[in-house]
C-alpha cells in the first residue's frame, strides 16, 4: 500500500459518476447519485459488506422418505435423522476444537460467536436442523433456499430424458449453467433467486450454517469461491463432510469438516437428485469437488476434480458466477472495474 500511495490520485471531478468507500465501509460517497439502476444496486451491495471475521458452513439436507421427488415435501428417513444428529455433533465439536486451538496459541478464553442456522422451507432441511434447534441454536427458514426445480424431468431416468428431449439434452450439454429443461429452472435462474440470500450472507457478522439441497450449495459456493459458471453444475458435495468458508483479507478459504460413522449409502453426492444429463468429460472441470486444489484454465477459484481435499482460496467477498443478464451481475462488474 505504501508503494501505491505516491501514485494514487483521488477523484474530485464533480461531473463524473463515481462511488468512494473509506476504511472498509466507515463512509461511502456517491457522486451524481442519479446515474442509474446499476449504480444504485452496487451501492446497496457495498452497504452490506464488512470485514469482521465469521465462518460460513454448508451442509447437505438429510435423506428423505421419498428421495426421488421434488414435489413431495417428504420428511427425513431414519438414516436422514441419524445424519442430522451426527452432522450437528461434528459441527459443534469442530467449533469447540477451533476455540481450544486459539486458546492454546495464547488467545483469550472467550465464548464462541453465536451460530445461526438457515434452512429452506422444505421439511427435510427443516428437520435436518431440528437437532441443533433442540440444543438452543437459532434456526431460520428461507424460501429462496429451495432446491432447483427439475420441471418435467422429475423422476425421469437419463435414458428417458435423452429419448424424449434430445434437443434439450444437446442444449444442456452445451451450456449446463444457463439451460433449463421444460418448466424447470436453470442454475442461472437459481442464482438470481438467491440474490437476497447472498446480500444477507454478506451482511452476517455471526457464524452461519446453511442446510440446503446440493443445487443451492453449488451456487452459494460458486459465489463465495469465485467458481466459473460452467463448473457450478458439476460441483460435488458428499454428505460425509461440512464445508467451512472463512473470509480472509485477500482470499476466501474453504476447508472440509468430516462427519464420521455415516451409512455408506447416504454419502455419495446427490443420491436424491434428478437424473439430468451432465456435461461430457471434456467440459472445463468435469465432476469438480469443492475441496479440490487449484483452478481450471479459465479463471480463479474453481476446484478441479480428482485432487486432494485441502484448503482452497478465492478472491475477497467472492464474485458472481456469470456475467450475464439479471441483477446478480451488478457487483461482479463493479469489482472487476
Amino acid at each position: 500500500m505504501s508503494a501505491k500511495i505516491p501514485h494514487f490520485e483521488t477523484m474530485e471531478e464533480p461531473e463524473l459518476n463515481y462511488i468512494k468507500m473509506f476504511n472498509a465501509g466507515e463512509r461511502i460517497t456517491v457522486n451524481n447519485c442519479s446515474f442509474g439502476y446499476l449504480s444504485h444496486r452496487i451501492v446497496f451491495y457495498l452497504l452490506n459488506l464488512h470485514i469482521k471475521s465469521r465462518h460460513t458452513y454448508f451442509a447437505r439436507a438429510g435423506t428423505s422418505t421419498d428421495k426421488d421427488s421434488y414435489k413431495t415435501d417428504a420428511g427425513l428417513s431414519e438414516q436422514g435423522k441419524l445424519y442430522a444428529e451426527k452432522m450437528g455433533q461434528a459441527l459443534l465439536k469442530h467449533r469447540e476444537k477451533e476455540r481450544q486451538a486459539l486458546i492454546d496459541c495464547g488467545a483469550a478464553d472467550i465464548p464462541l460467536k453465536p451460530l445461526k442456522v438457515w434452512t429452506s422451507t422444505r421439511r427435510r432441511t427443516v428437520e435436518t436442523a431440528d437437532w441443533l434447534y433442540e440444543q438452543g441454536y437459532s434456526v431460520r427458514q428461507r424460501t429462496q433456499l429451495s432446491a432447483l426445480n427439475p420441471g418435467v424431468c422429475e423422476k425421469m431416468s437419463e435414458k428417458r430424458i435423452r429419448a424424449e428431449f434430445p434437443e434439450e439434452v444437446t442444449k444442456h450439454e452445451a451450456d449446463p449453467y444457463h439451460h433449463r429443461y421444460p418448466r424447470a429452472e436453470s442454475y442461472h435462474d437459481l442464482a438470481v433467486r438467491l440474490e437476497p440470500i447472498i446480500l444477507e450472507l454478506e451482511r452476517q457478522q455471526e457464524d452461519l450454517l446453511i442446510v440446503a439441497h446440493e443445487s443451492v450449495l453449488r451456487v452459494l459456493y460458486g459465489y463465495l469461491m469465485a467458481c466459473n459458471a460452467t463448473d457450478i453444475p458439476s460441483l460435488s458435495f458428499p454428505r460425509n463432510e461440512i464445508i467451512e468458508i472463512i473470509p480472509a483479507s485477500y482470499n476466501n478459504e474453504a476447508t472440509s469438516i468430516p462427519i464420521p460413522d455415516l451409512p455408506p449409502e447416504i454419502i455419495p453426492p446427490s443420491p436424491e437428485d434428478i437424473s439430468i444429463p451432465v456435461p461430457p468429460s471434456e467440459a472445463p472441470s468435469g465432476a469438480a469437488t469443492p475441496m479440490g486444489l487449484g483452478s481450471p484454465k479459465a479463471g480463479p477459484g474453481t476446484p478441479r476434480s480428482g485432487t486432494p481435499r485441502i484448503t482452497t482460496t478465492s478472491p475477497p467477498n467472492g464474485t458472481l458466477p456469470e456475467p450475464g443478464e439479471g441483477s446478480l451481475v451488478l457487483v461482479e462488474r463493479a469489482l472487476r472495474d
